[in-house]
């Protein structure tokens, strides 16, 4: 019996070394070809690997058709390498033992059962098995999927990674419609018209003006709360989103062969806001306690008032009716689809009212402040004032709360066409273009003192620039660009350092101020600071021949203008 199975051995080791070179054969012949590596190959190696959440446990991983165990059976005068790969039907065949049925078991038990066919065999022999290779099997999916079907997993894969497959593969599905949806559509001729029609109010019409869910979209959002693993006799309830909280293994277990996973659309939602840390709409589930909603919304904020959580329920289709209740009542209390939850802040809450500062600042960062009580001086002082570089005459102070406030009078002004609006309201479009929402800017060193005594806001944002000393000098003149700002020079001197004006120059001279935008005439006495920018307006070129032709039209105009009021004075 031993020499007919140390015969059997010899044969299997030659037939495995005839089996390598012949691979080894192909995959030269496969590198000479270039067919060495393909993206099949390397879909094959990707499947092949699989990442695991944590160590396969032997006693909760079934094994099943597919699976790869290395055995190695150590006798008292040989040992014996194996990788044995559990048939279709479920067996494993050892050699020169026995076959065994292991379809069904755990990898423990499985193990045991081996072991004892082993020592049947031979009661001096060890045996040491341990799982080699896992093994893909098919999960049916149903539900109102785009496609709903039979997936490949594993046994070491959970029920959240068949569904975040699931969610992968209905986007995809759902970008293609959308591509040929927007393939089919055609442009009407009139459509570049109706764009240039648009000019002021395209932007308030994009940020005014949503587009709506489709109400098919709206409803076929997949659930990720109501899940059902229908396991044999047995439905589980699967709560993915649970689950990303607690961790419970319960609510995401492994996947089992002959599983069945049901995937159905998201029926209701309650809407939890306020003093919790994930506000917003989730899936309703029933039987569920305003606790677990919490739970799953990420718990109450620090500044959330226990003592005052308000629930709106409907008690009809349109009837709707609220309550209050404690935290401490919130285990008790089962939530209804549509619910609307409320958790109030607390009023004695310390809430940090902060401030940003920054550029030429010695200190520049983020400071609390006392609303009411805290000025610009306290603030700048708190920063370290100035630094050398710094232009202390120019302080911008802006706030984004207040910036974000809808401006209803310019909204209003854009929606009429530009050729119907009044002169008062060109103005206030000027006036709205020349200062930003919510912000305040100095331009001198007694507005910049006078400020100081300003009260801050929340979130406002201060800034102090660094002082370039330069101005512009733009149009008619010979050399326009920028020059070296010197406080004693008057405008005519900067005037002349650019090569003074063209022969081209108007009358019109002009100074922008840096501080306001504010366009000046300028006169013998205009103080000109640094930033600052003279403009010298230039004579508009024109043809000659064009104008005298528009001349001789006007005059003739006027000619036959004159002949018949002429004709009809002498008719009278």
């Amino acid at each position: 019996m031993k020499y007919k199975f140390a015969n059997f051995l010899v044969f299997c080791a030659i037939s495995s070394a005839q089996n390598i070179d012949i691979n080894a054969l192909k995959a030269i012949s496969a590198t000479k070809l270039g067919l060495g590596e393909t993206k099949v190959t390397k879909d094959i190696q990707k499947q092949n690997t699989i990442s695991l959440d944590q160590p396969v446990n032997p006693d909760l991983y079934i094994m099943g058709p597919g699976d790869q165990l290395k055995v190695n059976i150590v006798s008292s005068n040989e040992v014996f390498n194996y990788s044995l790969i559990i048939s279709p039907t479920g067996e494993v065949l050892i050699p020169a033992v026995g076959i065994i049925n292991v379809y069904g078991l755990s990898l423990t038990n499985a193990i045991i059962s081996m072991d004892k066919i082993v020592r049947e065999w031979n009661r001096n022999a060890k045996i040491y098995i341990t799982l080699e290779q896992i093994r893909q099997f098919k999960i049916r999916v149903i539900g109102q999927l785009k496609q709903p079907g039979l997936y490949n997993v594993t046994g070491v894969n959970r029920v959240s990674d068949l569904y975040q497959t699931i969610v992968n593969i209905e986007n995809e599905i759902k970008k293609l419609e959308n591509e040929t949806s927007d393939d089919q559509k055609t442009i009407d001729p009139g459509y570049n018209i109706a764009l240039d029609q648009k000019s002021q109010i395209s932007d308030l019409y994009e940020r005014k003006i949503k587009k709506p869910k489709e109400e098919d979209e709206k409803y076929r959002i997949l659930s990720n709360r109501n899940l059902v693993l229908h396991r044999k006799n047995k439905k589980i309830r699967i709560d993915l989103a649970l689950y990303g909280v607690t961790g419970e293994e319960k609510l995401n277990p492994y996947l089992k062969q002959e599983d069945i996973l049901e995937i159905p659309l998201r029926t209701h939602e309650i809407g939890i806001y306020g003093g919790i840390k994930m506000p917003g709409k989730y899936e309703f589930v029933g039987g569920e306690s305003l606790n677990k909603m919490m739970q799953v919304a990420g718990g109450l904020r620090p500044d959330a008032n226990t003592d005052e959580i308000e629930i709106t329920r409907y008690n009809g289709p349109t009837k709707k009716f609220s309550f209050s209740i404690k935290h401490d009542q919130s285990k008790d209390n089962i939530l209804n689809p549509e619910d609307h939850i409320m958790v109030k802040y607390s009023k004695q809450y310390k809430r940090q009212e902060v401030v940003h500062i920054s550029g030429e600042i010695t200190y520049p960062g983020v400071y609390t402040i006392e609303p009411g009580k805290t000025t610009i001086g306290d603030i700048l002082k708190k920063a370290g004032g100035y630094t050398e570089l710094s232009d202390s005459s120019k302080i911008t102070i802006n706030n984004r709360n207040i910036y974000d406030i809808p401006d209803r009078e310019l909204e209003r002004i854009l929606l009429i066409p530009e050729e119907n609006r009044a002169s008062s309201e060109r103005a206030y479009i000027k006036a709205r273009m020349m200062t930003q929402k919510g912000a305040l800017e100095t331009n001198s060193y007694l507005q910049a003192k006078y400020i100081r005594d300003f009260l801050l806001a929340k979130n406002d944002i201060l800034y102090v620039p660094e002082n370039f000393k330069y101005i512009e000098i733009l149009g008619a003149v010979h050399r326009p660009g920028r020059y070296p700002f010197t406080i004693s020079q008057s405008f005519n001197e900067y005037i002349e350092l650019a090569g003074g004006i063209t022969s081209n120059a108007t009358r019109n001279k002009y100074v922008i101020k840096a501080g306001t935008g504010q366009r000046l005439r300028l006169k013998s006495n205009s103080k000109i600071d640094t930033g600052d920018t003279i403009f010298i307006a230039e004579k508009m070129e024109y043809n000659k021949w064009i104008a005298l032709k528009d001349a001789l039209s006007t005059a003739s105009s006027v000619a036959v203008l004159l002949y018949y009021f002429d004709r009809v004075l002498q008719n009278q």
